[in-house]
């Protein structure tokens, strides 16, 4: 009896090496030479997924909640998605990478840029899209450039996907937003006059206005473009929303001066830039639920 569990395993151990063999190892090396490995998890994954037909593993592919058992990690979906290359299978590459691609758009998208319309229909503000769309861009080349021969660049992805695609959104977050620093015909020295058309545009433009911050959307939009402002900026705006006048006759009454230690001028040049980031900011651009 002994002899049948012994030889059963070592029958399992056998085909397990040889589906090893077919996962591929990755070849991206460490600074200290060392390869990279996929998580182990992610390998016994991929052993079980080997045994499955191509319809059921699309199947678990589709799952969207991660709290399913059968939901198939992007780790994994990743592979088989490179892995049609090898196996010369445009249908299962084009049929993956579909379900790829949303999650890629999905993991893309601060968290902070997403909200809900008052019909109900899922929108993000201008700075996310822009992050998105260039996490995005970035990670497809990468794709591309892998179906064209092999790019070390996403064996990462397939050993931490999630630290992946984090990495390229924050340099993406910080590239949008030097993009709008730089649109923006704002002086950065508090002393510089600010142009006529910015103060126009800021002084016609309360982010505070009563018939909006009732609203639960728009204030969870406007509170996460506030945490996107400079510091200095950061701070005039809170006081604003405290009702802290500019200035105050009344040597015992707090004003944003006095807190700040600013003159009128400064204070308020800090005002107009921050109203006219908020004010772009909080443009809307619908996406798909």
């Amino acid at each position: 009896m002994l002899f049948v569990i012994a030889k059963q395993k070592d029958a399992l151990n056998l085909n397990e090496l040889r589906i090893r063999f077919v996962i591929d190892p990755l070849r991206k090396h460490r600074k200290d030479g060392r390869l990279y490995e996929r998580r182990a998890e992610t390998m016994a994954i991929l052993i079980h997924l080997e045994s499955l037909p191509f319809d059921q593993l699309l199947e678990r592919a589709k799952i969207r909640s991660k709290a399913d058992p059968l939901y198939l990690p992007t780790e994994c979906l990743l592979h088989f998605v490179r892995r049609a290359k090898r196996d010369n299978s445009d249908r299962s590459f084009e049929i993956l990478f579909r379900v790829l691609l949303a999650r890629v758009e999905n993991a893309a998208t601060p968290r902070s840029t997403i909200y809900r319309l008052t019909d109900g229909k899922v929108a993000i503000t201008a700075f996310g899209s822009k992050v998105r769309d260039d996490v995005v861009d970035r990670f497809l080349a990468r794709l591309v450039s892998d179906r064209d021969s092999y790019d070390e660049r996403l064996d990462y992805f397939e050993v931490n996907f999630s630290h992946a695609i984090a990495s390229l959104r924050s340099t993406a977050k910080l590239k949008a937003a030097e993009e709008e620093r730089r649109s923006q015909p704002l002086s950065s020295d508090d002393d510089e006059e600010i142009s006529a058309e910015v103060e126009k545009a800021a002084g016609s433009f309360d982010p505070f206005d009563k018939s909006k911050i009732d609203d639960g959307n728009y204030r969870f939009r406007l509170f996460a473009a506030i945490k996107e402002l400079p510091d200095k900026e950061r701070h005039v705006v809170a006081l604003f929303f405290k009702e802290y006048p500019i200035e105050s006759n009344d040597p015992d009454k707090p004003s944003i001066c006095k807190i700040l230690g600013c003159v009128e001028k400064t204070v308020r040049n800090r005002r107009d830039r921050a109203f006219e980031k908020l004010r772009t900011a909080l443009s809307e651009e619908e996406i798909d639920a």
